[in-house]
């Protein structure tokens, strides 16, 4: 898994997961509240943590606590271990009603709807596992998998197959603009490259996406902003007369806004992706089969 594996390592769960919620919280004093345990005590046990494995795995600040290389490698270590666990703990204990966490990291589609049924019908069968949605970019929903915040996401973009396992839905999303109502495009029932020309822009602040709408548009189109959660480009897109570019929208425009698609039509696929050579939990593993999807766990 990393170049910790085969490590003579004698620390418990519960030192992982002090080193985990220090990571997660980037600070020592957080990380305690958050476990309910003494500053002294977590910090004495991490140092004690890389002693024993002799590497250095956090570099400790006045502000915040940041992760060394080595620390970033046992990360990924410390939360397959967490997982293992879970996944031993569930299997040997031969509970009938499946439990636990599931996080879900999520742009901001209107195919989500796809997700939230498989949600719904899931806990439905499963009422004691918690789900956890989070919103976010597809750089930030990699980040979130990278950094094992986040189990699942849910994506419109290409990844690198090497690094994540990727599941292609039967859905894609259609390009097109956002307006308000009083706009003199929102009439239309498509647009054209020539019919932003002057057009002030608020464009995906993904960088791929940036890219993308650029090779269509053109780089001479005047950008005034860019954004990374959609319903905060609403907002900015109903009280001026800057244009928007997004993906489908219609579900949630309302009354002042209105949804116009790209002419020639230009669509992204929809994907599912989680970190591939993790150990998975019993969780996710079962989620997924609601998607025909059947993964296996490394052993």
């Amino acid at each position: 898994m990393t170049g910790f594996e085969g490590e003579n390592i004698h620390m418990d769960l519960r030192v992982l997961e002090y080193f985990l919620a220090v990571a997660d919280e980037e600070n020592i004093s957080h990380a305690a509240e958050l476990l309910h345990v003494s500053q002294p005590t977590i910090s004495r046990q991490l140092m004690d943590l890389e002693e024993e494995l002799g590497k250095k795995l956090l570099i400790r600040t006045n502000k915040k606590v940041m992760l060394t290389e080595d620390g970033v490698l046992f990360r990924e270590t410390a939360r397959d271990m967490i997982r293992l666990y879970a996944k031993a703990k569930s299997d040997y204990a031969g509970k009938d009603e499946l439990e636990g966490d599931l996080t879900i990291a999520a742009g901001e589609l209107e195919s989500f709807d796809l997700i939230a049924e498989k949600i719904k019908d899931f806990h439905q069968k499963h009422p004691k596992v918690l789900f956890h949605i989070r919103s976010g970019n597809a750089e930030e929903i990699c980040s979130s998998i990278d950094k094992g915040t986040a189990d699942i996401g849910f994506i419109v973009q290409s990844v690198n197959t090497m690094k994540y396992e990727v599941c292609s839905l039967d859905v894609s999303e259609e390009w097109g603009i956002l307006v308000n109502r009083n706009h003199n495009l929102a009439k239309k029932k498509y647009v054209t490259i020539t019919d932003l020309q002057k057009e002030q822009l608020i464009v995906p602040e993904n960088s791929m996406l940036r890219n993308d709408i650029r090779e269509w548009i053109g780089t001479e189109q005047s950008v005034a902003a860019t954004y990374t959660l959609f319903r905060n480009a609403m907002i900015l897109t109903e009280i001026s007369d800057w244009v928007t570019i997004c993906l489908t929208a219609e579900k949630y425009t309302g009354s002042n806004l209105v949804f116009i698609p790209l002419q020639p039509k230009r669509t992204s696929s929809v994907s599912l992706i989680w970190r591939k050579r993790a150990v998975y939990t019993p969780v996710m593993e079962k989620f997924l089969s609601y998607f025909d999807i059947q993964i296996m766990n490394d052993k």
